[in-house]
């Protein structure tokens, strides 16, 4: 396949992977070792009565960040809000969005290597103490105004962590990296998504799909698409 159909393949479709996406960890295929800690920190926290830490998921697009971050809060018993770095324009907007979280929930931002810096930097306290410091007014009346917020978990997802500056990264106390999937894995994923679409496909069948997905579960899901 050329690289404008693997790019064309590997583009987002939101009702499609909504309806295939897994729910809980059992149910994720691949990425073991990243699911094994994930799975661990997420008993520990639910056990100590506590939101988890916030969690960076990095890696290249279409590997599950969003479906991990997704599986992360139904595991936590809780709800999940989704934005993304270039959708979040001003201070306001992000000032906003953890204004009305509830306790424990969890802030999703894809894409958070494009959050602008100025922007950027009302999340340090807000990750590090669960405070915002807020500015009112402009010039010799300017004042800051600190209000508590509810503790939450961040989770960020980013295809680029080289571009996170060092005092955002060091908030994130769990950090993953996502790797390719093998054609074993993908065979399975393509199996289940197969089985949720009722589409019947055997082994071998989805194992050629699998082969040519560059080992990417979106592209997976795409071509499976493409071909039903």
């Amino acid at each position: 396949m050329s690289e404008r159909t693997i790019s064309t393949l590997n583009k987002p479709d939101v009702g499609f992977e909504q309806t295939l996406r897994p729910t809980i960890f059992a149910e994720y295929v691949g990425q073991s070792k990243v699911k094994e800690r994930l799975e661990i920190a997420v008993r520990a926290a639910r056990k100590r009565g506590e939101p988890l830490d916030h969690i960076l998921l990095s890696g290249p697009p279409g590997l599950g960040k969003t479906t991990l971050a997704h599986i992360i809060a139904h595991e936590m018993s809780t709800t999940i809000k989704a934005t993304s770095g270039p959708a979040i324009e001003r201070a306001a907007d992000l000032a906003g969005l953890l204004t009305n979280l509830n306790e424990g929930e969890v802030l999703f931002i894809d894409e958070i290597h494009r959050l602008q810096r100025t922007i950027e930097e009302y999340l340090y306290t807000a990750m590090e103490e669960f405070k915002l410091d807020i500015v009112i007014d402009q010039g010799p009346n300017a004042r800051t105004v600190r209000i508590t917020l509810p503790r939450f978990t961040l989770i960020g997802a980013t295809t680029r962590s080289g571009l996170l500056t060092a005092p955002l990264l060091s908030r994130f106390t769990i950090r993953e990296r996502l790797d390719y999937y093998p054609a074993e894995d993908l065979q399975k994923i393509v199996l289940r998504s197969a089985r949720i679409l009722g589409v019947e496909i055997d082994q071998e069948g989805a194992l050629e799909i699998a082969r040519r997905s560059r080992g990417t579960p979106r592209i997976a899901n795409n071509l499976l698409k493409r071909v039903r």
